[in-house]
């Protein structure tokens, strides 16, 4: 059976988000830490295919991320604050989900399932903070992969990256509605993301355009 670790200070919150974890993925064993437990992590036997980890909960945060990421498993950080100012350093560090509190069951569900599919999930509270910062730290030499995307998928991208509606995007264009729509569903279709935020974050951590 495969596992999931939820490190969160004991709390209602975090007995409820078990829960519902237990509930809709079933196939998973669900083992909880709370603080200065980072011995028990270690030694907890077989070590978790996904580790989800509280930013205020009081461990040795980076040792534990290390202790994952060394082991090739998959890392989610937790924040209840978009003002967490280790936020953009745990971004650079490409792990693999950035969860924010409010989160609903579904999007909670869809979010653990996207990340054990290989995939990144980064919360919509979230991607404005990281984003503004991922820019500064992008290089300025653009790297883009030749057949991929036509022309024109190129052109809406880079109306996307400078945060153009559809309806802009079509008149900058000579474009209708439905023809950005239809451009914009093909971008995410080859991307496989779920939606313009993600599109935009690929793009640059590919290093595809500088802002």
């Amino acid at each position: 059976m495969k596992k999931i670790v939820f490190i969160k200070a004991p709390s209602l919150l975090r007995d409820g988000i078990v829960g519902v974890m237990q509930q809709e993925l079933a196939d998973f064993e669900i083992k909880t830490f709370g603080p200065n437990e980072e011995k028990a992590i270690f030694n907890d036997g077989k070590i978790a295919d996904l580790a989800i980890i509280d930013l205020d909960t009081k461990i040795d945060r980076q040792a534990t991320i290390d202790y994952y990421k060394r082991h090739n498993k998959k890392v989610v950080v937790w924040t209840s604050s978009l003002n967490n100012p280790s936020l953009v350093d745990l971004f650079k560090q490409g792990l693999h989900g950035y969860f924010f509190n409010g989160m609903e069951k579904d999007e909670l569900i869809a979010a653990v399932k996207t990340i054990l599919s290989d995939k990144i999930y980064i919360n919509d509270e979230l991607s404005p903070v990281l984003l503004g910062d991922y820019v500064k730290m992008n290089e300025k030499e653009p790297n883009r992969p030749v057949g991929v995307f036509t022309n024109r998928e190129w052109e809406v991208m880079e109306l996307l990256m400078e945060g153009y509606s559809n309806e802009k995007i079509g008149n900058h264009l000579f474009i209708t509605d439905k023809t950005v729509k239809n451009y914009i569903s093909s971008i995410l279709k080859k991307l496989e993301v779920r939606d313009r935020t993600n599109v935009v974050l690929t793009a640059l951590r590919n290093k595809w355009f500088y802002v």
